[in-house]
């Protein structure tokens, strides 16, 4: 996992809500009042992730760690991203400890859309 000098592009396809949104497992944390709110939508194939975007309302580092997120979940098992903890990518991104909360929060969206798969 490599995040460390990954360049944030406002333009990736892993960032905003899919349109239609059928077919794809959602799953949302934190609160736009509280300046920190993810949207993670997956599209599967069968156990393999075939699409991941998010919908950031935050800060630079929840948007950093979202584009990185939903690029590296393409192609990857449901159970590969279960694994991902937004700890260990707020360690490899040497984010600052103010900052490791929009990575956690990125997680738990990414939880409760393979929840919504699973449920």
């Amino acid at each position: 996992m490599q995040l460390d000098g990954y360049d944030l592009d406002l333009t990736s396809p892993a960032l905003g809500a899919p349109v239609p949104a059928e077919g794809w497992h959602h799953g949302t944390a934190g609160a736009a009042a509280d300046n920190r709110r993810v949207d993670c939508w997956l599209r599967l194939d069968g156990e393999r992730i075939a699409e991941a975007r998010f919908e950031v309302f935050g800060g630079p580092y929840a948007l950093r760690v979202a584009v990185w997120l939903g690029e590296h979940l393409t192609g990857q098992s449901v159970a590969e991203a279960a694994s991902v903890t937004g700890l260990a990518i707020a360690e490899s991104a040497g984010l600052p400890v103010a900052a490791r909360g929009d990575a956690l929060c990125v997680e738990d969206a990414l939880r409760a859309a393979l929840a919504a798969h699973s449920g």
